[in-house]
């Protein structure tokens, strides 16, 4: 038999303790969702910049194969040698037409690609990828040839999403080899790790065979 006070206990509602768990738990789920939705742009962007990359890649080991297996040269900044790639003119042939190739979202790299600019030529924060300059076809296929412009030529990245070198927070770099594999590489203390050696993007050392690091612009 239902006794008068399980009655009232069904029409009481939530207690206090219920509440506060409850709000507790709206609380967590309100902190969560900003990260989680943050988290999914960056690995949108990630993928984007990585299908960019490899596109340059593919550019340069075409013009490889053009110019007796030397990469275009960098005269200064990796800019210079991608604007190599390019059309020389309009309706001429190239090995690379559409800019968004270098452009990467939320690099302090590249602002915002400039709409009454050059279409055949990259310009001053149009270009996000550092490029190991002197490098041939015939390299060692794992040494770089385009990443992540780091925050400078040590080849350092930066845990701050609005520095140079700091697009993937320190995490993670993009590099495309000689061999034209691409991939997201993890750091180690924000530096780029190849060959189980620590900051491998030094301009300096045997290895590189006098390669030389370029800079975005």
């Amino acid at each position: 038999m239902l006794k008068i006070h399980d009655l009232n206990r069904r029409h009481q509602g939530f207690t206090l303790i219920e509440l506060l768990v409850v709000i507790t738990i709206i609380g967590i789920l309100a902190t969560l969702a900003p990260s989680a939705i943050s988290n999914a742009v960056t690995s949108a962007n990630r993928a984007q910049a990585l299908n960019g990359a490899r596109n340059v890649g593919m550019a340069l080991k075409m013009y490889a194969n053009d110019n007796d297996g030397a990469f275009p040269e960098s005269k200064g900044s990796a800019m210079a040698a991608f604007n190599e790639l390019f059309p020389k003119a309009a309706g001429a042939s190239g090995y690379i037409k559409d800019k968004k190739q270098f452009f990467v979202k939320g690099s302090a790299y590249t602002k915002k690609l400039n709409p009454t600019s050059d279409p055949l030529k990259l310009q001053t924060e149009e270009n996000h990828w550092a490029y190991m300059a002197g490098l041939t076809s015939e390299s060692s296929e794992n040494w770089p040839l385009i990443f992540d412009g780091p925050k400078d030529e040590s080849g350092t990245y930066s845990a701050v999403k609005t520095e140079k070198g700091g697009v993937w927070e320190g995490r993670t770099a993009i590099v495309v080899r000689v061999s034209g594999g691409a991939s997201p590489e993890k750091l180690k203390d924000f530096k780029l790790q190849s060959d189980g050696q620590t900051n491998a993007l030094t301009p300096t050392g045997d290895w590189l065979k006098g390669a030389t690091y370029a800079a975005p612009y």
